[in-house]
């Protein structure tokens, strides 16, 4: 009977300074967790790199892994017989200076057997741009379509960057471009040749988003008219993934300064509500919490948020099993904290599963010179004579590298655990001293204002708010020592939202909606932290400044208003350095997605000014119109929709969706259903069309 033996799959997360590994194994066809491990590095892999994005890189920096020639007929050249190239040498390596994340990740990785398995890495989310696109074309001409229009020809020229895509049955797709060094995997190139005479064998590179929709793909079922969001909080990355039968929709990025977790909850929620407003679709009707923050509170929380009936979980591995004994350790938070390094291994051990995106950002060079290679039968015995002779030129060298890896090895642990508890203990030092002092300058000002001169500002506040807000007014106002509270109405329920960013620690209790004469009105109770009273001063001041600003206007004569002309024109005609347009515009829509739209606005009408003649100047164009949707505006949003559905371009169906809703917005139903029986006819079948029969059913059942 033939005995199967155990395969090893490695799947390494950077997330920060974070490093996490999950090692899986597969035997008699099931696949185990066999541990879960993390470590913290002390500084960045390497240092900032010199070499700018696009421009060629190189001889020396470029992926250097041996080849392995395929040898024809009686003419081939024999492999070289070191385990490590004659351009790596381990002496010289151990003499450069090695940065201490470096180091620590080093050390960390020696309790790992990676060396006996396959390893799959994480790609750096800030390092790569994501481009949605719809497409009529094949899948071999597709690559080439995609290089052609997100890269420029020097960065085609330079091939310093990784690019693929998935696609869906409906020729939708995300296609998501790595511009840059692979710093993880030049980083474990370099640990290989420290820790192992064995060269690592590397499966596959792949996107956070990618690695969490492989896992909601395999081990859920959900009906395929619903959408699925999974909700991924980690400690720098964190981002919102919208799925459908099983197909990438979309992906929207969050952003949370709080780090206390009552108020990432509450910031994390608001989010997902003006994500779910802006973008016509319910996506919290299947919810599924992974990351850091899956804890029952976080749980709980969601679920009471919510509407009653939508599914909130932490992420489950129902298709994949623990190792005897390790259900203590390997707990479910565990599981849903480690989901992309799992994923990562998963798809290393099972790269044939159906459910996993075939997608991977490692280099084609490194994948092909991993191929087994293959000689003549008198090439094995010239090659086995060198071997011989070779031999006892080099063992006596590698017995005294093995020792060094061996004693290594053995004071790691002491190492790490010293090392981590020094941390540990300088971290909670630093805490408590700004607790201290927190609380000693809250004392103070308790002291000397307590709460006399923030009613004033309150209220004026409250009352410039109303202004802008039209129908919508305040019912009551209580307050005691820690906030105070406030009651009201609004026929705009977007309104609600705004009332609750206009103090700190704005927190919504209860929203109850009802009708009034054929009108929806909408009860809020919103409770509030008192102002900081540091903050009231600056903002007096500059009230202030800007008043005196507007008041004593200077007086220039003619002359100097020639200069300042003349100056201008020059200049206008410097030329500006070359910039990444790609990376100005993301950085744009990730304002606007963390709700920013005031910022967002001003920055995309800049873009637009800036780069006219960029294919992303459209875009910019139509979420402008979002922004003054958003900010109420709705004349002047209907008037950029209407010329963006007239250029015919890539966002035509959601500007007739929007002028749907820019006619809702006026009471013109006849027109709202007309903009949405056009977007049905003319993009059948795609989910906006689908969310434009949802809304006229509504309207009609009114």
């Amino acid at each position: 009977m033939k005995i199967l033996k155990e395969k090893l799959g490695f799947g390494i997360l950077q997330d920060g300074l974070i490093i996490r590994v999950a090692q899986l194994s597969l035997s008699g066809g099931i696949i185990y967790i066999q541990s879960l491990e993390e470590t913290i590095l002390s500084s960045p892999l390497f240092h900032k790199e010199a070499v700018e994005v696009g421009e060629p890189i190189p001889v020396e920096e470029e992926i250097n892994i041996p080849e392995a020639t395929e040898l024809k007929d009686e003419t081939f050249e024999l492999p070289e017989i070191t385990e490590f190239e004659e351009t790596e040498d381990i002496g010289a390596i151990e003499k450069e200076e090695i940065l201490p994340g470096l180091r620590d990740i080093q050390n960390f990785l020696q309790q790992f057997p990676m060396e006996k398995g396959k390893i799959s890495l994480n790609a750096n989310d800030e390092q790569i741009s994501y481009f949605q696109f719809d497409s009529t074309f094949a899948t071999t001409k597709l690559i080439k379509k995609l290089q052609k229009e997100l890269l420029s020809k020097e960065e085609i020229k330079a091939k310093n960057y990784s690019l693929d895509y998935i696609l869906n049955p409906d020729k939708s797709g995300l296609a998501f471009v790595h511009r840059g060094k692979l710093r993880l995997f030049h980083a474990l190139r370099d640990i290989n040749l420290v820790l192992s005479k064995e060269k690592y064998f590397y499966s596959y590179i792949d996107t956070n988003e990618i690695s969490l929709m492989n896992l909601a793909r395999y081990n859920y079922e959900f009906p395929s008219d619903e959408y699925v969001l999974i909700l991924y909080i980690g400690v720098d990355y964190k981002v919102g993934i919208v799925m459908k039968d099983k197909n990438h929709i979309k992906t929207f990025p969050i952003i949370v300064p709080d780090t206390d977790p009552e108020n990432m909850r509450q910031a994390i929620y608001s989010k997902i509500t003006l994500e779910q407003d802006i973008s016509n679709i319910p996506i919290t009707k299947n919810v599924i919490l992974v990351g850091d923050h899956t804890s029952d509170e976080d749980v709980d929380f969601f679920k009471s948020k919510f509407a009653k009936g939508d599914s909130v979980t932490r992420l489950e591995l129902k298709n994949m099993s623990i190792h005897e004994g390790m259900d203590n350790i390997i707990t479910p938070e565990k599981i849903a904290r480690f989901a992309i390094p799992i994923a990562l291994a998963w798809k290393t051990l099972d790269p044939k599963n159906k459910d996993f995106s075939p997608c991977n950002l490692l280099p084609v060079k490194v994948i092909e010179n991993q191929k087994y290679f293959k000689i003549a039968w008198h090439g094995f015995m010239v090659l086995a004579a060198i071997f011989y002779f070779a031999f006892s030129g080099t063992i006596h060298n590698l017995e005294l590298k093995q020792d060094i890896t061996d004693y290594t090895k053995m004071n790691y642990n002491i190492e790490r655990e010293l090392s981590q508890n020094r941390e540990l203990i300088r971290r909670i030092s630093e805490i408590k001293t700004k607790l201290e002092k927190l609380q000693l300058n809250i004392q103070k000002v308790e002291r000397i204002t307590g709460k006399k001169n923030q009613w004033h500002y309150i209220l004026d506040i409250l009352s410039k708010s109303l202004q802008r807000n039209r129908l919508s007014w305040i019912n009551d106002l209580t307050s005691n020592n820690e906030g105070f509270q406030v009651y009201g109405y609004t026929t705009a329920r977007r309104s609600i939202i705004k009332f609750s960013r206009l103090f700190p620690m704005g927190k919504i209790s209860s929203v109850t909606k009802f009708e009034l004469q054929d009108m929806n009105i909408w009860k809020f109770d919103i409770t509030f932290n008192y102002p900081d009273s540091e903050e009231l001063k600056k903002k007096k001041e500059k009230a202030k400044k800007v008043e005196s600003k507007v008041t004593e206007e200077p007086k220039i004569d003619s002359t100097e208003k020639k200069v300042e002309e003349i100056e201008t024109k020059i200049i206008e005609r410097v030329e500006e350095p070359a910039v990444d347009i790609a990376q100005i515009y993301s950085d744009i829509v990730s304002i606007y997605f963390a709700g920013d739209i005031n910022t967002a606005y001003g920055k995309f009408n800049e873009f637009i000014q800036k780069y006219p003649s960029s294919e992303l100047a459209y875009n910019s164009r139509y979420f402008i119109g979002e922004c003054l949707y958003i900010m109420n505006r709705i004349d002047e949003a209907q008037e950029v929709f209407e010329k963006t559905y007239k250029m015919h371009g890539s966002k035509t169906p959601d500007a007739l969706i929007m002028l749907g809703n820019c006619s809702e917005k006026e009471n013109d139903l006849g027109k709202a259903k007309s903009y949405w029986n056009k977007l049905m006819d003319e993009f059948p079948g795609t989910n906006l069309a689908k969310a434009a029969e949802y809304k006229i059913k509504k309207l009609e059942g009114r």
